[in-house]
């Protein structure tokens, strides 16, 4: 540790604190006469008033200490488990489920003197533990290196241990995620590389929902590893019933098959398909033999308009963005040339219209005549005047043909329906959209889902708001440029899962009839089996005002009859519940609120599909552990070798302490010795000149 002392001024004024404290000193005490005090006496006080003044005048150069403070930082050694289902699957799942963990303990006990120990576990999610269940039905091992790279920023990380069967099936190839790590990278090498006779149903291919009276089809990939000259079946079971069957005879050792299959939506609802291959002699894995499968068949899917002034980027990042939902079919149209009938659609989106070139007057009468819902979308070509006479809920007045650069900020008490985690996550990081500069009157019935931040500025101006009427539903977006949001996400996240939800939702909220029930629910129609079912409710008083202040609870009922209760949690104008996570299945519900005049209730299904993305592949992938390794500088290495890693990373010249430097700063005006210096000085002054007779 280092000490310096350092000034506000320059340390040449010092000598003239110096000679303020001598003309100080000298001025009191020059007339004094040696018959008031003795020679020896004007010499302490001269000297005591001089360090004081002096003292008191280097203060006013705001005098600092510096000090360097060292510290040294061990390196970090990071343990990670693979925490999927795939590694005890293989020969060796008695060694991974109890002597694995000893092992790693026993090398952190030997790394421990030297480094920082930092354990962590892997699959569908990073988590800092040192205990797997082997749960996990995802494994992305470059998540986990992302993870590690972001938690461990600019600190002393020496080298990652991995005890992993190399079997990912989510995220990126892990050999690219660790190109530009700066620290070596050791595997532990499990599983069985072994192909063994196998027959499994790889992958199912088919649309989530029917409609009635089609037939649609469901494409089956069975895959066979070491079965040539064998036979088996495939079967598919719906509802217990056998609606196919197929004999298959394979020729070669391995063998990927597409076996297509015609099945029919006789009745609305929800249809369970068992696909089944036979298994056959010597087969070990049969966990991957069987798939279910969940469709939904409804009676008719609804039909978007979009409808432009002209030609943008915007409409077909919309039109992408609703067409990968299976409820919703749209139709692109510009408005010159328009020729549908507006009461086959349940929802138009308007692009820019009324626009200054094209107010469209008669079809937006009769899309108003007909109260069907619109998502209205401004930008500079829009008539917004003609605009303001829509009774969206919004005015814009004292608009001049001038626009804002305008960001999303969400709104996180918007009550209408759920947002992901992920999409707000990009609504953080999305390029503004070109939106009217104006003052923006929003309607009491208008619900923002995100405001404009301009600059650094969050207004009170919305960008995204929905308007409901007792007739329809009307939402707005303020201004042009979403295309930019799709390409942002896929920058981001590598597809576009979250602008997909946002357009998607709000159609699915705008499209809905509007329900004139005091008590709605709200919650997705699918869910995977590793996502929490999340459920949002909003709740009226007689007079259609949100209230929050009741109880409401739900029952979830399972296919075993099975029910479960749970109760909604007070948020923002509305009432949100994350219940968890359940087993794959059809599921209903029945949600009540209690308003203290009776109870209002809402009833729904939802459904629950299976991950058996863990049964798909049980070859361990040493050739990709081995290339990691060597690329870091590090090493594959067996599992009976656990140990010896130890002295490999002790022995290394890279993996050493870190000394850091801090600076610290103290003033010396709050230094208390100084201050008691100081006034121990003027006190000694005083007391002298008082015991010898003088002030």
């Amino acid at each position: 540790m280092g000490i310096q002392l350092v000034t506000g001024y320059s340390l040449w004024l010092l000598p003239l604190c110096l000679a303020a404290g001598a003309g100080y000193a000298a001025i009191l005490y020059y007339r004094n006469k040696s018959e008031d005090f003795s020679r020896s006496l004007i010499w302490f006080l001269s000297v005591f008033r001089f360090l004081t003044v002096s003292l008191i005048a280097f203060l006013l150069l705001s005098p600092m200490v510096k000090t360097i403070i060292r510290t040294k930082e061990k390196p970090t050694v990071v343990i990670a488990i693979d925490n999927s289902r795939s590694m005890v699957m293989g020969p060796d799942s008695v060694f991974v489920k109890t002597r694995l963990q000893e092992e790693l303990n026993k090398l952190s006990s030997e790394l421990g003197d030297d480094f920082t120990i930092a354990n962590y576990t892997f699959g569908e999610e990073v988590k800092p533990e040192d205990s797997p269940g082997f749960v996990d039905n995802l494994t992305n091992i470059a998540d986990f290196f992302k993870q590690i790279n972001n938690r461990f920023y600019n600190r002393n990380l020496g080298a990652v241990i991995i005890a992993t069967d190399g079997i990912y099936n989510s995220g990126s190839d892990p050999a690219y995620s660790v190109r530009n790590v700066s620290y070596p990278v050791y595997t532990v090498n499990l599983g069985d590389t072994s192909q063994h006779r196998d027959l499994l149903i790889k992958r199912l291919n088919f649309n989530r929902v029917a409609y009635k009276g089609n037939r649609f089809p469901i494409e089956i990939l069975v895959q066979a590893f070491e079965a040539a000259g064998e036979t088996s079946r495939l079967k598919v079971v719906q509802d217990g019933n056998e609606v196919f069957t197929q004999e298959i005879r394979f020729t070669s050792d391995k063998q990927l098959l597409a076996v297509p299959v015609m099945a029919q939506a006789a009745e609305a609802g929800k249809m369970r398909f068992r696909i089944t291959i036979e298994a056959i002699g010597g087969e070990t894995n049969r966990s991957n033999n069987s798939r279910d499968i969940i469709v939904e068949v409804k009676d008719s899917k609804q039909k978007i308009a979009i409808v432009s002034n002209a030609p943008h980027p915007d409409l077909a990042a919309i039109e992408r963005a609703i067409g990968n939902s299976n409820n919703f079919e749209t139709q692109l149209f510009n408005a010159e040339n328009f020729t549908g009938n507006p009461a086959d659609y349940s929802l138009f989106i308007l692009h820019q219209l009324p626009s200054v070139s094209n107010p469209a007057t008669k079809l937006l009468g009769e899309i108003t005549r007909l109260n069907i819902p619109v998502l209205y979308i401004l930008g500079n070509q829009s008539d917004i005047s003609g605009f303001n006479n829509q009774k969206t809920g919004l005015s814009l007045s004292g608009y001049s043909n001038s626009f804002n650069e305008a960001l999303p900020v969400f709104n996180n008490n918007f009550p209408l329906f759920i947002t992901s985690e992920n999409l707000k996550h990009l609504l953080q990081g999305v390029p503004p959209l070109l939106s009217p500069f104006a003052k923006y009157t929003l309607g009491n019935a208008a619900y923002v889902y995100a405001n404009q931040g301009i600059g650094a500025t969050v207004t009170a101006m919305p960008l995204i708001f929905f308007n409901q009427s007792p007739d329809r539903r009307i939402g707005v977006i303020a201004g042009e440029g979403i295309w930019k949001w799709r390409l942002a996400d896929y920058a981001k996240n590598s597809n576009q899962t979250a602008f997909d939800e946002l357009i998607g939702k709000m159609v699915q909220y705008l499209a809905v009839k509007a329900e004139k029930s005091r008590f709605r629910v709200s919650a997705r129609e699918y869910y995977a089996e590793n996502e929490n079912l999340e459920f949002s409710a909003t709740l009226f008083n007689e007079s259609y005002e949100l209230i929050n202040d009741k109880l409401v609870t739900i029952d979830i009922t399972g296919e075993d009859k099975k029910k479960y209760e749970f109760e909604f949690s007070p948020v923002g104008e509305a009432y949100s519940l994350n219940a968890g996570n359940f087993a794959p299945g059809i599921y209903s519900y029945e949600a009540k609120a209690e308003t203290g005049t009776g109870v209002l209730k809402q009833n729904g299904t939802f459904i629950i599909s299976a991950l058996n993305i863990e049964d798909v592949n049980t070859v361990a992938n040493h050739r990709l552990l081995n290339t990691m390794a060597k690329f870091t500088g590090g090493e594959g290495i067996a599992p009976g070798k656990i140990s010896a890693l130890a002295s490999i990373i002790k022995q290394r010249g890279d993996v050493k302490p870190v000394t850091y430097a801090r600076k610290r700063f103290t003033d010396l005006i709050s230094f208390y010795p100084l201050l008691l210096l100081i006034i121990t000085l003027l006190s000694a002054e005083w007391f002298l000149r008082k015991f010898h007779g003088s002030y």
